[in-house]
């Protein structure tokens, strides 16, 4: 690159985060994490191949972002997230929602004694709920264990007619959208309600002309005692899906253990069930490890075991190992999974194990 047009740009970019007086005002943050990984997996294809690849997301998602809030006096709060994933394989935009930079995260809000309520693209409740309800475990887990609802389909290509939808044709795996765009979310102020915490949100489908077709319903109710978690979540999708949740995660001694059941309901087809049994604990100083176990009880009762291991370097910097064990066609990696829908010739169409060691890096 010519560095005598490098420099420039550099120089202007910083002078604007160290000086600016609305930027230091704001309190912005801008974060990210990188993760990329060595992955070998079986049952690859209709030979059932072994693989070799570099992954991506099998931890934590790669993702950059800006976050910043503004005082507005009187105990209020202005608010703003920007979230966009990429691929650290290649750079290109992964790991989201929609198509566009900011692909997870893009709303803006207020907040005050009374709650908080975004607008824009926001993170599902029932998904926030899912994932606080799991063992030790990557992403490399908790994105195949989502896709295990498969008996249901949905109807006339609806998900092809309504712009900014997450959730691809049920028949195909998945139990919900994790980034909702053309959402209002609202949480209680968990803060001054002891253990009690709320959240909602509505999406008005993006259809032109309609409120009501694409719409998104979802919310999550929990309460922590002490150590004790418990919560609920349901999600309602328009011509597509209802699905359920209830979960809860607790110490025991040492081990802290997690469980969570999912019954989901697609507008066609047969409804049906997932289980989750999770588990982690600390072995050594700065290692943890965990095992979760995955259930469902559609056509071939797909299962997945999982067994990770993480060991962090500092603050930011973590190295993991992790094993999946899928059976029926189930993914056996976060990027296989990615891989499989770019080339059908990588499907994984009966039983699969993948070994993966890698890093994640956030800054």
């Amino acid at each position: 690159m010519n560095k005598s047009l490098l420099a420039p740009a550099v120089a202007s970019v910083t002078a604007l985060l160290c000086s600016s007086p609305v930027l230091a005002e704001s309190g912005i943050t801008i974060y990210g994490n990188i993760d990329a990984s060595v992955v070998t997996a079986t049952g690859i294809g209709a030979n059932s191949e072994r693989r070799w690849s570099l992954g991506e997301g099998n931890w934590a998602p790669s993702v950059w972002g800006l976050r910043g809030t503004e005082d507005l006096g009187n105990g209020l709060q202005a608010h703003f997230h920007l979230e966009g994933g990429f691929s650290s394989t290649n750079g290109a935009i992964a790991n989201g929602g929609t198509s566009g930079i900011f692909s997870r995260m893009a709303n803006v809000g207020i907040g005050g004694g009374f709650g908080s309520v975004s607008a824009g693209l926001n993170l599902s409740p029932f998904i926030a709920a899912y994932t606080s309800t799991l063992g030790l475990a990557g992403n490399n887990f908790y994105v195949p264990a989502l896709l295990m609802h498969r008996d249901g389909t949905v109807t006339s290509g609806t998900i092809a007619a309504y712009p900014g939808g997450t959730d691809a044709d049920p028949a195909f795996g998945t139990t919900g959208g994790f980034f909702i765009p053309n959402s209002l979310t609202y949480s209680v102020p968990s803060e001054s309600l002891g253990g009690l915490n709320a959240s909602i949100l509505y999406s008005f489908g993006g259809v032109p002309g309609s409120a009501g077709e694409n719409r998104v319903l979802a919310g999550n109710i929990g309460y922590d005692f002490g150590t004790v978690k418990l919560v609920a979540a349901a999600s309602d999708r328009d011509a597509q899906y209802r699905q359920y949740l209830i979960g809860t995660r607790f110490p025991l001694g040492p081990v802290n253990l997690a469980a969570n059941y999912v019954h989901f309901d697609p507008q066609v087809g047969s409804s049906t069930s997932t289980f989750v049994l999770g588990a982690d604990m600390e072995v050594m100083p700065s290692t943890r490890v965990g095992i979760n176990y995955a259930h469902n009880n559609s056509e071939g009762s797909p299962e997945i075991i999982n067994l990770s291991a993480v060991y962090t370097l500092s603050k930011n910097t973590k190295l993991y190992a992790a094993y999946n064990h899928a059976t029926d066609g189930i993914p056996s990696s976060y990027s296989g999974n990615n891989d499989a829908a770019g080339n059908g010739s990588l499907t994984q169409s009966g039983n699969s194990d993948a070994f993966m060691i890698g890093i994640q890096k956030g800054f």
